[in-house]
């Protein structure tokens, strides 16, 4: 992933740098000393961007106040002091990560993570993180608050999914058992499956099919899960507008709304325009290697140019169809232009609780 990263001091420039040394998942963007900082805050905003300030929180509350808008979308931003004795999520701690981020960080440097948000202290479960982590598009934010205030208050959660999800550690049998036991441990902390036909529930997943099961149906909380996934292919160096405006022509599924998640071949593994694009719609950037997509069966676009370049003769399509995994089918071959390629594959949704 990106992390962009604004230093004042040598100190803390030398901080940052130690802390990247083995630190292999992340591509750092460091601030230029002659950027202002309004200026690189801003475009860290416009395309949803974790940020890390080595320094004061002073200084990061400053910077990032005129662009603050919306907490399902805003970066995630932390402070680290200079000496690397504590790390500070001040947004987005759920939905954009900063408090995984956090915690991380505070791994690589042995500092202190300082989480505040009421259900991490409390050792609670989080329904916006579960959302994010489970590619469940968030349908009314106000129900957000109304579970997490349940839950603060020591009161059951009911949640339930439509015929069309699998829960990967609860089975149908165990619907409404509670802190039943399951192969892989117990549910999380007040939280109590239900079937899907009770009427008045906190949290139901959904998908695009289900929706039309709702009638006479209420949650506090509805989740739509997203089932499609993108397999793209570029040449190095595509940027995020370019990446962008060729999916934006070349789809027609909403990428906020019901991209799950973007795969691609290991080459591209640092590849900054597919994690840039990636991490502002907030869903995963996938790579698989070549002998993985070259496992995937099916009738898909050939070409030996493109398995001289990456071993494998098609990339999109088969790492659409490989991310989709069991019951994947793919639904749009592939389209290229410009020296990038898409294609999409639809997915079974998978939660895990």
């Amino acid at each position: 992933m990106i992390l962009r990263i604004c230093t004042f001091t040598a100190q803390g420039e030398a901080l940052a740098h130690r802390m990247l040394e083995e630190w292999q998942e992340i591509i750092p963007q460091y601030r230029r000393k002659d950027t202002p900082l309004e200026q690189w805050t801003g475009e860290c905003f416009a395309k949803h961007l974790p940020i890390l300030f080595v320094g004061a929180c002073g200084i990061a509350v400053r910077a990032i106040a005129p662009f603050v808008k919306d907490k399902l979308s805003d970066s995630a931003v932390l402070v680290m002091d200079e000496r690397g004795q504590y790390v500070i999520p001040l947004l987005s701690g759920h939905m954009g990560g900063a408090n995984e981020l956090a915690e991380q960080i505070a791994k690589q440097v042995g500092a202190t993570p300082v989480l505040t948000t009421a259900t991490d202290v409390e050792g609670l479960f989080s329904v916006d993180v579960f959302a994010k982590k489970n590619g469940l598009r968030i349908m009314n934010r106000e129900g957000i608050r109304e579970v997490s205030a349940k839950l603060l208050r020591g009161e059951a959660v009911t949640i339930t999914w439509d015929d069309q999800v699998t829960c990967a550690q609860q089975v149908d049998e165990l619907k409404g058992q509670g802190q039943a036991e399951t192969e892989t441990g117990f549910l999380p902390k007040g939280i109590q499956v239900v079937p899907f036909e009770t009427k008045d529930v906190d949290i139901r997943i959904v998908t695009r099919n289900g929706l039309g099961q709702l009638e006479e149906k209420t949650q506090k909380l509805l989740l739509l899960a997203k089932e499609y996934l993108l397999g793209i292919g570029c040449k190095k160096g595509k940027s995020f507008l370019e990446l962008d405006t060729f999916l934006r022509e070349h789809i027609s599924w909403k990428l906020e709304d019901e991209i799950y998640a973007i795969a691609s071949i290991d080459l591209k593994t640092r590849e900054e325009g597919l994690w840039e694009l990636a991490q502002y719609y907030h869903i995963p950037f996938m790579t698989y290697s070549a002998e993985a997509l070259e496992s995937v069966e099916g009738d898909f676009s050939e070409s030996e140019f493109v398995r001289e370049k990456t071993g494998v003769a098609n990339v999109c399509e088969r790492a659409a169809m490989y991310a989709a995994g069991e019951g994947g089918a793919l639904i749009q071959k592939k389209e290229a232009e410009n020296g990038m390629t898409v294609a999409v594959a639809r997915r079974k949704p998978v939660i895990y609780l």
